[in-house]
């Protein structure tokens, strides 16, 4: 019964301990994410660094298609393997282009390095981007085009949001 006892602690111990190990991202391929798109413009490098490293566990869901181009998705939502969970939104003419990826629980220094390497895919010679209001945005330094990058953080996820555009 003691034996017994025992080895049911040990495994709700190990259990415990595997599950609530940190998410580690993988290392983004930044010369074949600019190849991907600048080959196919109608997907960004978030969602083809998703799909090079991470397997989809949906199909594309809650799509909408552009008013003036209607075979042509403009936003949609995909699930990935680790729980992470993808949306884009650019269906505004002018509007630039909205992502939300959330992640299972990340580090912030891991994350903050994550998104440093996916800007420069397609960084801008405008402005530098630099990080701001105590790491939660890297931005550019002033008000200028180009990414917005946001982190916030849940009890058990981690959430960026990117914004391209004017």
């Amino acid at each position: 019964m003691k034996t017994k006892f025992c080895l049911i602690i040990l495994l709700s111990i190990l259990s415990y301990k595997t599950y609530s190990q940190e998410f580690e991202l993988k290392n983004p391929n930044i010369e074949k994410l600019r190849e991907q798109v600048k080959t196919d413009f109608k997907n960004e490098g978030i969602y083809y660094y998703l799909i090079n490293n991470y397997n989809p566990t949906s199909e594309l869901y809650e799509k909408e298609f552009y008013e003036w181009e209607k075979e042509s998705i403009c936003s949609f939502k995909r699930d990935f393997e680790n729980d992470i969970k993808y949306s884009i939104f650019q269906c505004k003419e002018a509007g630039g282009i909205l992502v939300n990826v959330e992640f299972p629980k990340i580090s912030r220094e891991k994350l903050m390095s994550w998104i440093e390497q996916m800007y420069e895919i397609d960084k801008m010679d405008i402005d530098v981007n630099v990080w701001k209001e105590n790491n939660s945005k890297f931005e550019p330094s002033e008000i200028n085009p180009g990414c917005y990058y946001k982190i916030s953080e849940k009890e058990n996820s981690t959430i960026v949001d990117l914004y391209c555009g004017c």
